[in-house]
C-alpha cells in the first residue's frame, strides 16, 4: 500500500522525505522508549514525546484532508499505532485516542467547530470520553451541556474535550426511531472543563486518562455529532467504514504492537538466560514450542486485523459495507487482545523473577495490555455481543 508522502500533515512534520509513516515513527522509537520510565510516576507522557509525535504529523493522521489531516489508509494507521505501542504502550494508547478525536471532529462536526479545532489546518487535539454520561438540552442554535466522565485518555494536552451526552427534552431522554436514547458527541473547550485527577493505575500510566467534568455551558450545534443520525460532512471511505471502525482498528493495532514488544523481550531474555547446565533457555524444547505458538498467535491476530480493515476500506470505497465485515471489524479487535493477553501471561511466567522488578519493559508492556483489555470495545461483553450474532440469536446486533 503506497503511503501519502505528499500529504499536508507530513509536509509540516519536517521528517525526511521518502520514508513511510511507520519508518518516521520508528525513528522516534528509542527516544520514546527512553522517556517511558518517567511517566511511571508522573502519570503523563513526557511533553517532549507529545511534541515529537505531533511534529511527525501522527495525531492528524485520521483527520480528513480538508481539515489539514492525512486521512491515511487503515494499514498506515495500524502500522503507526502498533509502532508507538511497541516502544511504549502509553504512547500508542495516547496517540490513538487523540487521532480518533481528530477523525470524529473533522468528519462529522460543523464549520464553526472546524475553525476552532483545526485553525489554519493545524489540529489542536481533541480527546476525552464518549460514554453518554452527560446531559444535553436544545437551546437556541446549540445545546446546554454538562457531565462527568472517567478515563479521558489523551486529555493532558488536548484543547477540546470529547464527551457523550444524552439529549433531553422536557426532562426526559429523547428517543430515536429504534426506541433508544439519542446520544450526541460534543467537543467542549478545555477552559470550560474541570479535571478531577484519579489516574493511579496498574497499566497505561502515561496516558493521563483523568476523570473530568464538563461545566454547564451552551455550545453551538456545530460542535456536536448525533450518533443516532450521523451526517458525514467531510472525508471519504475512511469514515464510511462504520462509526466504531476507527476505534476498533486503533485498539487492535495497539494490542498488536504491545504484543510484539512482549515477544521481542521474551526472546531476548531466553537467549541470555543461563541454565545450570550452561545452556541458554532458548535452547530448550519447551521454550521453542511456546515461542512458536505465541508467534503464530501474534501473526494471526495481526493478519486478521489488517485484512479485515483493508476489506472494510475497499467496501466503503465501493459504497456498501456488508454485515459480515462489520462483525469482523469488532471481532478482529477483540481477538488481538485475546492473543495479547495469552502471550503476555505466558511470557511473564516464563521470565520468572526477572520481570517482577518495576522498570522491566516486558512487565510494562504486559501491564499495558492488561489495562487496554479492560476497555468495553474489546472486553468480554464485546465478545459476547459478537458471539450472539455468530450464534444466530434472534435480535442480536453489533454496534459498528
Amino acid at each position: 500500500m503506497a503511503t501519502m508522502t505528499a500529504d499536508p500533515a507530513i509536509a509540516r512534520s519536517g521528517a525526511p522525505s521518502g520514508k513511510t509513516w511507520r519508518e518516521r515513527v520508528r525513528a522516534l522509537g528509542p527516544q520514546i522508549d527512553a522517556a517511558a520510565a518517567v511517566h511511571e510516576a508522573a502519570s503523563e507522557l513526557d511533553p517532549a514525546v507529545v511534541r515529537m509525535i505531533d511534529d511527525a504529523g501522527v495525531f492528524a493522521m485520521m483527520a480528513p484532508r480538508e481539515t489539514g489531516g492525512a486521512e491515511a489508509h487503515p494499514s498506515d494507521l495500524a502500522d503507526v499505532i502498533a509502532e508507538l505501542a511497541y516502544w511504549d504502550g502509553s504512547a500508542g494508547w495516547y496517540a490513538h485516542a487523540v487521532m480518533t478525536g481528530g477523525a470524529v471532529a473533522g468528519a462529522y462536526l460543523g464549520d464553526r467547530a472546524i475553525e476552532a479545532v483545526f485553525p489554519g489546518g493545524r489540529y489542536l487535539h481533541a480527546a476525552g470520553q464518549a460514554a453518554p454520561t452527560g446531559k444535553a438540552v436544545r437551546e437556541g442554535e446549540g445545546y446546554r451541556i454538562s457531565g462527568r466522565y472517567a478515563f479521558g485518555s489523551g486529555s493532558p494536552h488536548a484543547q477540546f474535550l470529547v464527551g457523550g451526552y444524552v439529549l433531553h427534552e422536557d426532562g426526559e431522554p429523547v428517543k430515536n426511531a429504534a426506541g433508544l436514547p439519542v446520544m450526541l458527541i460534543g467537543l467542549a473547550p478545555r477552559d470550560t472543563v474541570t479535571f478531577l485527577g484519579n489516574w493511579d493505575v496498574m497499566g497505561l500510566r502515561g496516558t493521563g486518562s483523568y476523570d473530568f467534568a464538563v461545566n454547564d455551558q451552551v455550545l453551538h450545534a456545530d460542535f456536536f455529532h448525533n450518533t443516532s443520525a450521523p451526517v458525514q460532512r467531510r472525508g471519504g471511505a475512511l469514515y464510511r467504514m462504520g462509526f466504531m471502525a476507527l476505534p476498533c482498528l486503533s485498539h487492535g493495532a495497539f494490542a498488536v504492537g504491545a504484543t510484539r514488544r512482549v515477544l521481542d523481550e521474551w526472546k531476548s531474555f531466553a537467549a541470555n538466560r543461563r541454565r545450570p547446565d550452561g545452556t541458554t533457555m532458548n535452547e530448550t524444547a519447551t521454550f521453542q514450542r511456546d515461542i512458536a505458538i505465541a508467534e503464530a498467535d501474534a501473526r494471526a491476530a495481526k493478519a486478521y486485523l489488517r485484512t479485515t480493515f483493508d476489506k472494510l476500506y475497499d467496501a466503503a470505497s465501493a459504497g456498501e459495507v456488508p454485515e459480515d465485515l462489520r462483525l469482523d471489524g469488532r471481532l478482529s479487535a477483540s481477538h488481538a487482545f485475546i492473543a495479547a493477553m495469552r502471550i503476555g501471561q505466558t511470557a511473564y511466567a516464563s521470565c520468572t523473577t526477572a520481570v517482577l522488578r518495576n522498570g522491566h519493559p516486558l512487565q510494562r508492556a504486559y501491564r499495558d495490555i492488561c489495562a487496554g483489555n479492560a476497555h468495553f470495545l474489546t472486553a468480554e461483553q464485546s465478545l459476547i455481543d459478537a458471539g450472539r450474532v455468530i450464534a444466530g440469536v434472534q435480535g442480536a446486533a453489533l454496534v459498528f
